[in-house]
């Protein structure tokens, strides 16, 4: 029986110790999820328990979220997210893996399997440009010199997170606000990841990896979405050459749990054709 929680594991990577959620069986197939920016690995709770009964899940926190080990001084360029991953999966000894990112994640899984297409039997990338555009790290930045330092109250960032967020139910806001805040001993709360990502945001663009993709990719899209607009995610699908394009209603840029019914809706039927037809 696949139990309907995970396994807090962690795994040292070079100088800082990385912590990572495992569900499901040890021997199934291996599916790695890497969060977006400001986000961790409990983000995927309500897709991994649901996933759990046919696969091996395993959701990073990447360095500078969650549990994981903040880089000093900061690190956060896409090369040095995709090396923690490559250094992660050959410690764990995982092949053929399938490979989801949301958002900043999503860059760092298209772009190892565009590097690595021998571990990689397949891609999901969610909602985000392979080229970001300027705005949206103009917005990081201005998150970073405006981002609370604190919160008084967990109502306080659940309010936050529903301005980006219009159609998630009220408890699994609230459930990423158990995950993602630290209560300190002045009673106020606290984000669980560096504030130095924010303003450390890569200049993304990945365009020129599509064509090296070699396994079968899946582009998704919240409907609502201005992180990613439409012509472009059908550009990507169209460039990548083995890719399925999926656009999720009632879904902003946070699609996995804007509409998390829909959003599992979507991959599992893109794996299921994919497997059976693999057969």
């Amino acid at each position: 029986m696949i139990e309907n929680h995970p396994t807090d594991k962690f795994i040292h990577v070079d100088n800082l110790q990385l912590h990572y959620l495992e569900w499901g069986n040890e021997q199934a197939r291996a599916m790695v999820l890497l969060h977006g920016i400001g986000d961790n690995a409990h983000i995927w709770d309500h897709f991994a328990r649901n996933a759990a009964r046919h696969l091996r899940i395993i959701a990073l926190d990447q360095r500078g979220h969650g549990l994981s080990d903040w880089a000093v001084p900061p690190a956060y360029r896409c090369d040095d997210y995709v090396a923690d991953l490559d250094k992660v999966i050959q410690a764990l000894q995982l092949t053929g893996i399938i490979l989801m990112g949301h958002s900043m994640g999503a860059l760092h899984a298209t772009r190892y399997a565009s590097l690595r297409p021998e571990k990689v039997s397949t891609l999901i990338h969610a909602d985000i440009e392979p080229c970001p555009p300027e705005w949206n790290k103009k917005y990081l930045l201005n998150l970073y010199e405006e981002l609370p330092a604190f919160y008084e109250t967990v109502d306080q960032y659940v309010s936050e997170l529903r301005k980006n967020s219009p159609y998630a139910e009220e408890n699994l806001l609230y459930d990423m606000a158990s995950h993602a805040l630290v209560q300190g001993e002045d009673g106020r709360f606290r984000c669980r990841f560096d504030r130095e990502t924010l303003s450390h945001f890569d200049n993304y663009d990945l365009r020129p990896c599509l064509r090296h993709i070699q396994c079968p990719s899946l582009v998704i899209r919240g409907k609502e979405s201005r992180v990613m607009t439409e012509p472009i995610a059908r550009e990507m699908s169209q460039t990548i050459p083995r890719c399925t394009f999926v656009e999720i209603q009632k879904a902003a840029h946070p699609v996995l749990t804007d509409n998390p019914t829909e959003f599992l809706r979507a991959i599992s039927n893109f794996l299921g054709q994919l497997f059976v037809r693999n057969q």
